[in-house]
Formats: structure tokens, C-alpha cells, sequence
């Protein structure tokens, strides 16, 4: 009896282990995604009548943020994932992006139905050098 006791709480405490970790690589991965749309956000240059401007809005900033999102099939790649803000700094200069996902985790998910929430935050400069 004590060794199935020993052995469920090894099992036990794998599955955390293991669920914990598979959490974490999901974030990751989708903070990588949030930083490559908050680049995508942030660059490209409009032209107006008196040359090149780089201001960010607001608009520009979702409208560019929803088009990356939707070339590399983000929603194909994670659960629920939303894009929860996407906005420009008050100077134009810089985009900020938030995205949100779900994971189910392996073994402890069989189990539960439970669906972890990840929230990740990206942003990303415009820079332009003449």
C-alpha cells in the first residue's frame, strides 16, 4: 500500500511538472508571436504631401496588428486566441500589442476541463534614419 502511495504522488507531482512546462512554452510561443505583430505594427512608413511620416495611430497600429495575425494563421496556432488591445503611444512612435490565448494542459487536461489563460504584451519602435 505505501508503495502505490509513493508511486501516485511521483505521478502526481509529474503531471504538474509536466503541465506547468507545457503552460510555459505556450507562452512563450505566443510572445514571440506578440513581438513579431508589434514589429509588423510598427514599421512601414505612409507618405503624405510633405514627405514620409511615421506616426502611429491607433487604427493603423490594429488594422496592421490583424493582418499579421491573419498572414502567419496565429488562430490556426493557438486556442482562443484574441487580440485583446492594439494601440499606439501618444507620440506615435511606439505600437503596443496584447494578446490572449488559451492552453489546455497534457494529462491534468484529460482530466479537468480546465483551459489555462495566457496573456503576453508586445510592443515595438519605429525608427527612421535618413
Amino acid at each position: 500500500m505505501l508503495i502505490i502511495g509513493y508511486v501516485m504522488i511521483a505521478l502526481l507531482a509529474l503531471a504538474a511538472m509536466l503541465a506547468a512546462t507545457s503552460v510555459n512554452l505556450e507562452a512563450r510561443r505566443l510572445q514571440s508571436v506578440a513581438d513579431s505583430t508589434a514589429d509588423a505594427a510598427a514599421n512601414g512608413a505612409t507618405t503624405t504631401s510633405n514627405g514620409i511620416s511615421v506616426g502611429l495611430t491607433d487604427g493603423t497600429v490594429r488594422a496592421r496588428s490583424s493582418a499579421f495575425l491573419a498572414t502567419i494563421n496565429a488562430e490556426g496556432r493557438f486556442t482562443g486566441l484574441r487580440l485583446d488591445s492594439a494601440r499606439a503611444s501618444a507620440d506615435g512612435t511606439t505600437a503596443f500589442v496584447r494578446l490572449t490565448a488559451t492552453v489546455r494542459p497534457p494529462i491534468v487536461g484529460w482530466i479537468t476541463p480546465w483551459q489555462i489563460p495566457i496573456h503576453v504584451s508586445g510592443d515595438a519602435r519605429t525608427a527612421m534614419r535618413q
